[in-house]
């Protein structure tokens, strides 16, 4: 584990010097859309470079909408929430003005999240989650695609003790680069 962190920190501050040498920056200002088992939402959010290959997203999602019973065994159904998600950049050339990337991404923050057992009372929790994004840019404009799985132990009423249960949220947003 201690080799892990070590290799981490050593590509990040690799990357840092890298970045000084004229990397212009890279931020990203996005809204659009997002589905979970249960729930639709709205999410914005804001990710930016810090090295050539790491990035950090800033951002919220809102169920504007009641919610449904998600199905399954598991009756919980993720509502709002919000998070930092730092990423790293698979590596590779990007040549000319239409540009892809691929960020790997886990990170943390609190999420509302509401129990069909119990009429969807919902509760703020503690979360964990990874994923992945997929974007395509043509110069200043560009889509994002997400994926995430949510991890949290909310407190069910029915069997009186925190439940581990993940949740999966799939987005789609619109990106302005500047």
């Amino acid at each position: 584990m201690k080799r892990l962190i070590g290799l981490l920190l050593g590509l990040g501050l690799a990357q840092s010097a890298l970045a000084a040498r004229g990397n212009t920056a890279q931020n990203r200002a996005r809204v659009g859309g997002a589905w979970t088992p249960g729930n639709a939402q709205v999410q914005v959010g804001f990710d930016s470079r810090l090295t050539q290959s790491i990035f950090v997203d800033v951002g919220a999602f809102g169920a504007p909408s009641a919610a449904t019973d998600p199905g399954g065994a598991n009756p919980w159904v993720l509502r709002h929430g919000v998070y930092v998600d730092p990423g790293f950049r698979i590596p590779h050339r990007n040549k000319g003005d239409f540009l892809w990337d691929i960020i790997v991404r886990a990170g943390f923050g609190p999420v509302w999240v509401a129990d069909a057992d119990s009429r969807f009372e919902g509760q703020f929790n503690p979360a964990i989650n990874w994923g992945a994004d997929l974007m395509f840019r043509y110069k200043d404009l560009g889509i994002r695609f997400e994926g995430r799985m949510w991890h949290m132990k909310p407190f069910s009423r029915f069997e009186q003790q925190e439940t581990y249960t993940i949740r999966p949220q799939l987005g789609a947003s619109a990106l302005y680069e500047f």
